[in-house]
């Protein structure tokens, strides 16, 4: 969640020609000083309820609007399927001459937090058992809360290539189902602690430090609505033991988005290719769902990744997955003096699992509990079912104002109903 899922902001609709009308009548002392913009925030996402919230923008132009030198947000959000999230990120070119700092802390808090399993299709899904509250269980869910500090910095190499140093320390607070009107003691997480594939000295969450070091190769035309250009980007992530528990970890994730103009700016190919994974080390199973990416999510699945399939379904060791767009600019026109366009794009989604996360444990609690006799062909066909593709396919609208402003919806269907149904979202921004 944080900024990477705020909802579609139904009342900014209406507050930003007024916004903006303000802002281009503004007097010279607001333009060198601070402007302070709060706006409420109503949306939905299929996966954590209708969203209620706001955050409050403070912009320092210090005669520089309409770019500026500080810029603080604060945000809160609270999902109709009791989540919540709280963040307070600072982002500035000005701190330190030469390179862009931005800092974040921010808590999540969870108590029905998905939880499916590892290794994808290797762990069965039964719909009914997922918040069926008629049957009073929550199967795949336990509660999760964590609290997130990160410093990032960035600077050019060149004109289209930066290096990026970032540091974070995650604290997760985890403990089983204890909501009311549930079965607490009928939960996937309790028989994944029952056989261990989740130790008891990770249970309970834990501490992570991570440092991270990468390189940004960017020739887009536009950040938010690029019609050509690439991105790409990697990152290498390295986690110590901080408490003797054997828990460290160096991962690598690898990103490369293409923008194809197809004749004209008003019908771009997209495609988005990722790669992230475990060079060494044996990460908790917390640690295993942070996907890194340009929108961190949990797992593969959700509205930034995988779209129509369940969020944080897909959890393994290392991943690949991709985004395609077409993104068809349907209207063009100005309103309120500013340049505004609809958009329809149609999208497919590919993800799988390329190295399963303890599928040797997994394979001989689930082999105890069969009637299988043959251990090494059991054991190759879970690894075949961890390691096989999920796919959605679906289509998006977005208004885009401005070129900056994109407000979305989006609607998503898995091929495979053990991934869910579908996915509604309706956030900011392209998900690439």
């Amino acid at each position: 969640m944080s900024l990477r899922r705020l909802s579609f902001l139904t009342l900014m609709l209406v507050l930003w020609p007024v916004s903006v009308w303000g802002q281009d009548k503004s007097s010279k002392s607001v333009k060198d000083g601070w402007s302070v913009n709060p706006l409420p925030a109503l949306g939905y996402d299929s996966d954590f309820g209708f969203m209620a919230g706001g955050f409050i923008d403070l912009n320092y132009y210090g005669g520089l609007y309409p770019n500026y030198r500080h810029r603080i947000c604060l945000e809160a959000l609270i999902y109709s399927k009791h989540a919540s999230c709280y963040m307070m990120q600072y982002d500035s070119r000005y701190l330190i001459p030469g390179i862009r700092t931005n800092a974040r802390i921010y808590f999540d808090n969870n108590p029905l937090y998905s939880f499916y399993g590892f290794n994808g299709f290797a762990t069965n899904y039964d719909a009914d058992l997922n918040l069926n509250k008629d049957k009073g269980i929550a199967f795949y869910s336990y509660d999760r809360k964590f609290l997130n500090a990160r410093i990032d910095f960035e600077g050019a190499f060149s004109k289209h290539l930066d290096w990026i140093a970032k540091v974070q320390w995650w604290h997760y607070w985890i403990r089983e189902l204890n909501w009311n009107g549930y079965n607490h003691d009928n939960t996937l997480f309790r028989q994944y602690r029952e056989s261990q594939l989740i130790e008891d000295s990770e249970a309970d969450g834990g501490s992570i430090l991570e440092l991270h070091a990468g390189l940004k190769y960017d020739t887009r035309d536009m950040e938010a609505t690029p019609s050509k250009g690439i991105f790409a980007d990697v990152n290498l992530s390295y986690a110590p033991d901080l408490n003797g528990a054997g828990y460290d970890y160096l991962k690598l994730s690898a990103h490369l988005r293409q923008y194809i103009r197809i004749g004209t700016e008003r019908l771009v190919f997209a495609y988005n290719l990722a790669y992230q994974g475990t060079l060494y080390g044996n990460p908790p199973f917390y640690s295993q769902s942070a996907i890194m990416h340009f929108k961190p999510s949990d797992g593969l699945g959700g509205a930034t990744t995988l779209r129509g399939v369940l969020y944080n379904r897909v959890v393994g060791n290392d991943y690949l997955w991709s985004n395609v767009e077409l993104r068809t600019r349907v209207i063009d026109m100005e309103l309120f003096k500013r340049r505004v366009f609809g958009v329809i794009t149609p999208f497919f989604d590919a993800g799988m699992i390329t190295h399963p996360f303890r599928l040797e444990r997994q394979a001989q609690a689930l082999y105890d509990n069969s009637a299988e006799d043959d251990y090494d062909s059991f054991r190759t066909s879970l690894t075949e079912k961890a390691c096989k593709p999920h796919m959605s396919y679906g289509v998006g609208a977005q208004l885009v104002i401005d070129y900056n402003f994109i407000p979305t919806i989006m609607f998503g269907i898995p091929f495979d109903d053990r991934d869910g149904s579908y996915g509604l979202y309706m956030t900011l921004d392209y998900i690439f």
